[in-house]
């Protein structure tokens, strides 16, 4: 005797961010939940292009903000900033990123001049965490082959980044898509992070490795 069983349910589709704009004649949700769903998309799809347009003058309207405490006022209802004992995060001013609801940074986190999250898929940064100047977080990523790709018409899709608590990326550092660092990790200036990195290590290098381990201690060692 056999059984067979019903197919799983399809699974729900993602919740729309908060405060998007509404659709105008011809536009739908449909490229927008592809991209929330890590599934291709069309980044070329006209609502898209509003959501984005609508996020770089939002990211250029609180650049021009000069204090710190009335800009990251204006961060706080812009990203998701998780406020902890502590109270505070700081970024400094030319931070870029494309839509604002797929960043969220944890408490008493800095983030240098310049840096660039390319948040088409979610990234994060755990708690007491520093990112160095004009570092770069990359979620979005193409197909290899040139016909796919079909220049600005073909599909992407994205993978999401996550950070650790307690981590320092030196400057320059870049962070490619799908990539987890682990707790206590220190990243040398202008690596390229292409894979995940384990806990309490300190990683250099194009692409970067890991060279030495921090023990619970606080002592360091060779890897």
């Amino acid at each position: 005797m056999s059984s067979t069983s019903a197919p799983p349910p399809a699974p729900s589709p993602p919740a729309l961010p908060p405060a998007l704009p509404p659709l105008q004649p011809g536009e739908s949700h449909t490229e927008l939940l592809n991209m929330l769903s890590l599934r291709p998309y069309r980044a070329s799809d006209p609502y898209l292009c509003r959501v984005r347009a609508l996020g770089a003058a939002k990211v250029a309207e609180i650049a021009r903000i000069g204090d710190m405490a009335e800009r990251m006022r204006a961060y706080d209802a812009f990203l998701d900033l998780r406020k902890g004992e502590r109270g505070a995060s700081y970024i400094e001013r030319g931070f870029l990123c494309e839509y604002g609801f797929n960043v969220s940074i944890g408490d008493d986190v800095f983030v240098g001049p310049n840096c660039a999250f390319l948040d088409v898929a979610k990234i994060h940064i755990g708690d007491r965490t520093m990112i160095g100047a004009s570092t770069s977080l990359y979620t979005p990523s193409h197909p290899l082959s040139p016909e796919a790709r079909d220049g600005l018409r073909g599909a992407e899709w994205a993978l999401p980044i996550a950070i650790g608590a307690d981590c320092w990326l030196g400057g320059s550092v870049v962070v490619c898509p799908g990539v987890t660092i682990g707790d206590g990790v220190t990243v040398g200036a202008g690596s390229v992070v292409t894979r995940d990195v384990p806990d309490r290590c300190v990683v250099v290098g194009n692409p970067a490795r890991v060279v030495k381990r921090i023990l619970e201690s606080g002592e360091v060692v060779a890897a």
